[in-house]
């Protein structure tokens, strides 16, 4: 089995697995946790403070997600290397996933290059890439969103020159509250 099929089936598994009900009893809890956060609401990404602009040109907030299980992938659109691979291998664990588990799963793109990045230069990226818009969603923010958040998930990333970034490969899964469940690097 190759990295990039184990990476799908890992994250395949981890939204096929049943979400602890409390804090307590979340194994990741501990190493996840946002900085100063207490109970699960507190280690929930959606509480982090900003609005995002999805592939339409509309207002997103992070925590219109809650409810459903998230793999959420932060890459850039004209990456020429690793992220294609990424959103190939994240559509490859959506087409596997049980119907009933599919309609409870949203995926997130977030880029990493909102310069570049632009709504439309997302939508068209999303059209190549026929993914489905009800539960897929390519997001842009301020670069110092996109900080904040890569901080929180432990991503790094920096551009190298010629419009191409050397970033982290990592897919996280979040639970319906929006607490990180696991990284899949």
């Amino acid at each position: 089995m190759t990295r990039r099929w184990s990476i799908a089936c890992a994250a395949l598994l981890a939204l096929a697995a049943p979400i602890p009900a409390r804090a307590q009893d979340d194994p990741h809890a501990a190493h996840h946790a946002l900085p100063g956060s207490e109970p699960v609401k507190s280690r929930s990404l959606y509480q982090i403070p900003g609005t995002w602009t999805d592939e339409a040109g509309h207002a997103f907030e992070l925590a219109s997600l809650r409810g459903h299980r998230v793999l959420l992938v932060l890459f850039y659109g004209s990456c020429d290397s690793v992220c294609p691979i990424i959103v190939r291998d994240v559509k490859k664990v959506d087409a596997m996933l049980p119907a009933a588990d599919r309609g409870q799963t949203r995926f997130a793109l977030v880029t990493i290059d909102p310069g570049v990045d632009t709504p439309e230069h997302l939508l068209a990226y999303a059209k190549k890439n026929q993914l489905d818009l009800d539960r897929w969603h390519l997001l842009n923010g301020s670069a110092e969103q996109v900080r904040v958040l890569a901080n929180v998930l432990g991503f790094q990333y920096r551009p190298n020159g010629n419009g191409q970034y050397s970033h982290t490969i990592r897919i996280t899964v979040l639970d319906r509250e929006g607490v990180v469940v696991d990284h899949y690097d």
